[in-house]
């Protein structure tokens, strides 16, 4: 799998701090014009799955529960065994507990800022899944 590299000096790149541990973790995250909505991490991990397709389902219809309970019913198992879920949020990397970065997720289904952890995978239906690496 393509390791993708940012370097901490950048300005997408920043620390989430864990609620529950306090320790940092470094990640990515993609502009507001990368479009990179709507987005769903992994119930386990931190892995994150973006698709096309289901942007189209917003470009048609309203942010709704009933449009986010329809894509949910389609989202995949994670290759970690875990399932991509509306809700979920990334994991600390010190003690694995969640972030919390949804506190709605119909309205989360607009966000573009999609947040890559260090180590996380990016899943697509349009290219190739790659793992981000943050390097000093």
């Amino acid at each position: 799998m393509k390791i993708v590299e940012y370097s901490r000096s950048l300005q997408w790149v920043g620390n989430l701090q864990c609620p529950s541990c306090a320790q940092l973790t470094p990640g990515w995250r993609s502009s507001g014009m990368s479009e990179c909505f709507p987005h769903f991490f992994c119930s386990d991990c931190s892995n994150v799955i973006h698709r096309e397709a289901d942007k189209k389902l917003l470009y048609e219809a309203a942010a709704t529960p009933k449009l986010l309970a329809q894509i949910a019913a389609t989202l995949p198992e994670c290759p970690c065994g875990g399932r991509f879920t509306p809700g979920a949020g990334p994991k600390c990397g010190h003690c694995h507990q969640e972030i919390p970065l949804v506190a709605n997720a119909v309205a989360y289904l607009h966000n573009p800022n999609m947040v890559l952890l260090d180590g996380a995978v990016r899943i697509s239906d349009h290219l190739p899944p790659y793992q981000v690496r943050i390097i000093d």
